[in-house]
């Protein structure tokens, strides 16, 4: 039984060593451009040691979207306001371009292949990429909408869900101005960015109390 764990935690560590390996790949080549050899080089692992954790490419992005978005989720545990939430997440735009190995920065450089190849539609990496999204704007809501104690829950919902869809267009927006090389100073973005959300999120709530 001891062996049987032994085994199975190494076995873990070297799928787990992989998924690191391949990052960089990942983001420079995308999914296309991605080979289980590249992989494999990557890793500096035999190819047959690939193919023994993965079944194919895309079980491997599955599996590389799902570590990345368990990076994020630690990354994002802790309670912070709206302002700290933006600036993580137009902060990790920057990062995409300038740490390739980073993954929570990967996923955003990974997931625009996905989210822009159309062709790839019945493909189960970009079926997980949308899903994880998905995930991450229920999240982003849940936490929005606990800033806002004191407001009926109907309007709490409605004011959640219209600045998690704001502050998600604003982030992806930057994403692709990181991926093009845009020259932006995304710190400073990054604040203007959370005052003029919660200059709409004011106005909202002043029309609110004013009803």
């Amino acid at each position: 039984m001891a062996t049987r764990r032994r085994t199975h935690r190494a076995s873990e560590v070297s799928k787990r060593a992989i998924l690191e390996a391949v990052l960089s790949q990942a983001v420079e080549a995308g999914y296309e451009g991605t080979t289980m050899a590249d992989v494999a080089r990557a890793a500096g692992l035999p190819i047959g040691s690939v193919y023994w954790h993965f079944q194919n490419k895309e079980q491997l992005f599955v599996e590389l979207l799902d570590y990345c978005f368990e990076v994020w989720k630690q990354a994002n545990a802790s309670d912070g306001g709206m302002r700290d939430r933006l600036r993580r997440s137009i902060s990790e735009s920057a990062a995409a371009s300038a740490s390739l190995a980073e993954p929570a920065a990967a996923f955003w450089s990974i997931g625009l292949v996905f989210a822009f190849e159309r062709r790839l539609q019945d493909n189960l990496a970009r079926q997980r990429y949308l899903a994880i999204r998905e995930e991450m704007f229920q999240f982003v809501t849940s936490r929005v909408r606990a800033s806002y104690p004191e407001v009926p829950e109907d309007v709490a919902a409605e004011l959640a869900h219209d600045m998690a869809v704001m502050g998600r267009a604003l982030t992806d927006g930057f994403r692709v101005a990181a991926a093009a090389g845009d020259d932006i100073d995304f710190a400073r973005y990054a604040e203007l960015a959370a005052d003029a959300l919660e200059s709409l999120v004011t106005t909202r709530l002043k029309g609110y109390t004013h009803a």
